[in-house]
């Protein structure tokens, strides 16, 4: 998994949130709630202010709304968490590695990580009382290489991790005119191409895993993924290049564009419920 980063000033933000999403209940709640018991929502240290003792290393960065391209609008609202999805590989869920409260600013800092998992991990962002939901469960991905060698008191960022609300989650999923499935329940795929100079790229397009992908264009008046009525084929560069794949399993994925430029094959794929996300970042 391989991303871009963007600069960040980072600014201090203290908070704490001592709520533990309901979300995390679903499905297992023997073995979650013993999960539950070690999960608790950190103060975040997006300055760096954190003077003492650190054990374990940091995710940090901003958080993008990829409608709106900027910082969340209800910050105090939403937590951020460290995931391993190794079990996810075995139709199991992704396990929580650290979670802490997102900053007033918009940024987010998860510390006190240790053994990141050989497969990467996730910066999720998602809503602290899942009873009121305003975003998707978001899924950024975060490559092993960047944080494996990371000791105490060390940090990795800025990381951009991206967030769908609710609301564009479901016009996305109204939009998949092909897709017979609720895209927001059983998540999808998201993510942009871009080239050496983290630029969109036009005319690319997607491939791996059965995975019915569509493209995004700049003119949303007649669909999120139609052009004069017919589904796109290829990313347009002004719409960000921007992908969608519902219901994508873990596979290897690839882009390309006819040979204009080229991308590592990457190891991905939706969970269910989330919005992941997923960086082609070209190599030449």
């Amino acid at each position: 998994m391989n991303h871009s980063l963007l600069f960040l000033f980072a600014t201090g933000c203290l908070g704490t949130r001592d709520v533990v999403p309901e979300w995390l209940d679903e499905n297992n709640s023997d073995a979650v709630e013993e999960e539950n018991e070690e999960v608790v929502i950190e103060e975040a240290d997006c300055g760096g202010s954190d003077t003492g003792d650190v054990m374990g290393f940091a995710v940090f960065g901003s958080i993008e709304d990829i409608s709106t391209r900027e910082g969340p609008s209800n910050p105090e609202a939403l937590c951020s968490f460290a995931l391993d999805p190794t079990p996810v590989l075995a139709g199991g869920d992704p396990v929580i590695m650290a979670a802490s409260a997102v900053c007033e600013n918009g940024d987010y800092y998860v510390g006190g990580l240790s053994n990141p998992p050989s497969i990467g991990m996730f910066i999720s962002i998602a809503d602290c009382d899942a009873s009121n939901q305003t975003v998707m469960k978001s899924a950024t991905g975060v490559d092993y290489d960047d944080v494996s060698s990371l000791g105490d008191g060390e940090e990795y960022g800025p990381h951009t991790a991206y967030l769908v609300t609710l609301e564009q989650g479901q016009a996305i999923g109204e939009a998949l005119v092909d897709y017979t499935g609720d895209a927001v329940t059983a998540g999808f795929m998201a993510g942009f191409v871009l080239d050496v100079d983290d630029q969109p790229v036009d005319g690319a397009t997607l491939g791996g895993g059965g995975v019915d992908f569509y493209y995004m264009d700049s003119d949303p008046s007649d669909g999120l993924f139609l052009t004069d009525g017919e589904r796109n084929t290829q990313t347009e560069a002004a719409a960000r290049s921007t992908f969608v794949g519902p219901g994508a399993p873990i596979f290897s994925y690839t882009a390309e564009d006819g040979g204009n430029h080229t991308w590592d094959p990457q190891l991905f794929g939706s969970l269910p419920g989330y919005a992941s996300f997923l960086l082609f970042n070209a190599i030449n």
